[in-house]
């Protein structure tokens, strides 16, 4: 079973074997972190040099959005949640007006959790995340979490906020999610939503298209495996559109 599989749950055939705990980042998780940030500082180089873009001194919220929902418990047992959450860090490092990425989960419900630091990131997933009882369980919607984050990054703060949604499945609320992002359009908040695995995204897909905005708020990538790519690969994606957005909403 690949590793974006999905969960495969216990047929009564073989003896039951408890989970085991997500790895945590020690030596390793210094490593990753340091060449995710050396990769986003050539990445914003590249922006200006080729593109005309500079975000070298950007100011902007940042935040990330984990599906929490029970067919991304092998990402979480295998330690690629916290492999990915170390390598998200340095936008808020980089762009964040306090350097902390700040943190939600969501199945069903959204949760915002504390936030993600230079003191606590080496092993976040297991403290924050598994350890306070917020691990993998429930469904995919993601209405949720967007209202929540309107309510949040809606408050007349001078930065944007820019939202990294990293989901697994598609979502059981389209209808709900559609008017959450219509409305989130009238605000400084961009979600840029990044499906893992083996799903079509049909929905994530459509985003683009959805009519009734103020201006198009959100991007989607497909990543079938964050460990393939490498971090120039990583924040050219994710970055893509995002400059874009800040034009279009006359932001400097």
């Amino acid at each position: 079973m690949g590793l974006f599989d999905g969960f495969r749950k216990n047929s009564g055939s073989m003896p039951y074997t408890p989970p085991t705990p997500a790895p945590t980042a020690s030596s390793n998780g210094k490593v990753t972190l340091k060449k995710a940030q050396d990769g986003l500082e050539r990445h914003i180089v590249r922006l200006k040099k080729e593109k005309g873009v500079d975000l070298s001194h950007h100011r902007a919220r940042v935040f990330v959005v984990i599906d929490r929902s029970g067919s991304m418990s092998q990402l979480y047992r295998s330690g690629a949640v916290q492999e990915v959450l170390t390598r998200l860090l340095p936008l808020a490092l980089k762009f964040d007006d306090n350097g902390e990425l700040e943190v939600y989960v969501f199945n069903n419900r959204c949760t915002q959790l504390a936030p993600m630091t230079l003191e606590n990131y080496e092993s976040y997933v297991q403290d924050e995340i598994l350890a306070k009882h917020y691990g993998p369980s429930g469904g995919t919607s993601y209405s949720p979490v967007v209202e929540e984050t309107i309510d949040i990054y809606n408050d007349g703060s001078p930065y944007p906020a820019f939202g990294i949604f990293i989901t697994d499945g598609e979502n059981d609320d389209r209808r709900a999610t559609d008017s959450a992002i219509r409305k989130s359009s009238k605000y400084k908040i961009f979600y840029q939503f990044v499906g893992i695995g083996y799903e079509s995204f049909q929905y994530l897909r459509a985003l683009d298209d959805l009519d009734g905005r103020s201006v198009d708020n959100t991007a989607f990538v497909k990543v079938t495996d964050f460990a393939q790519l490498d971090d120039d690969q990583l924040f050219d994606k994710l970055l893509e559109q995002y400059p874009q957005w800040l034009q279009a909403m006359h932001i400097q």
